[in-house]
């Protein structure tokens, strides 16, 4: 009995102070908004997909060795793509040569990502940058860069195929807008509803007469 006459209490609270929760949660999101549509920069993705061909076995089939070999590599590809300036400095040359581009090799490095299917020989590098033209450059000019590199570096990989190329998305990646949205809307409710509950708890007045 005591659990329902205090929700009941609470609920009466909460409506007693409708208006400031409702003044939070739209302060909450109107300050989303400006935040999502005139602070934060929109990013755009593009992404190049990559396999890399099996070691072939001395009967020139692939086994379980193989795969797993090739599979392992990738983590070295990833460390090859993200961390080295080398290949930052081979793609930055190639985006200033194709694509008329001049980005810095730290930007290169900020932009490029790399991602990898389970268990599958087939992996992507994508660029992420405020321009969809300049990502979609990046995202060919590593694809295409890497190529070259991976050759140099190990002679038993027999070679790496693009097996799709980097188009310019038309939206951007992030920020998400309605996620934000939603995320300012809750937060302001939250603290609308915590300053409903802080104001009562300060208010002294006597509101019975038997009290």
């Amino acid at each position: 009995m005591n659990e329902t006459i205090n929700l009941r209490e609470v609920f009466e609270i909460l409506r007693k102070h409708l208006v400031v929760i409702l003044v939070t949660t739209f302060v909450g999101l109107a300050a989303a908004g400006v935040m999502t549509f005139f602070v934060i920069t929109p990013q755009y993705s593009s992404r190049a997909q990559l396999v890399t061909d099996i070691k072939g076995s001395e009967n020139g089939a692939a086994n379980a060795g193989d795969l797993s070999y090739n599979l392992q590599m990738l983590n070295t590809y990833k460390d090859i793509i993200k961390q080295s300036d080398a290949f930052a400095k081979k793609v930055q040359s190639r985006l200033l040569s194709e694509y008329k581009t001049d980005l810095s090799i730290g930007a290169i490095k900020g932009a490029l990502g790399v991602g990898q299917s389970e268990n599958s020989q087939m992996f992507s590098i994508s660029a992420t940058y405020p321009d969809p033209a300049i990502a979609e450059h990046i995202a060919n000019a590593a694809a295409d860069s890497f190529q070259d590199t991976i050759k140099d570096v190990w002679s038993s990989v027999n070679k790496v195929s693009v097996t799709s190329r980097a188009v310019a998305s038309t939206a951007p990646s992030s920020p998400n807008n309605k996620l934000n949205l939603l995320i300012g809307t809750a937060v302001g409710l939250l603290v609308g509803i915590a300053l409903a509950l802080l104001l009562q708890l300060l208010d002294r007045t006597v509101k019975e007469p038997r009290f």
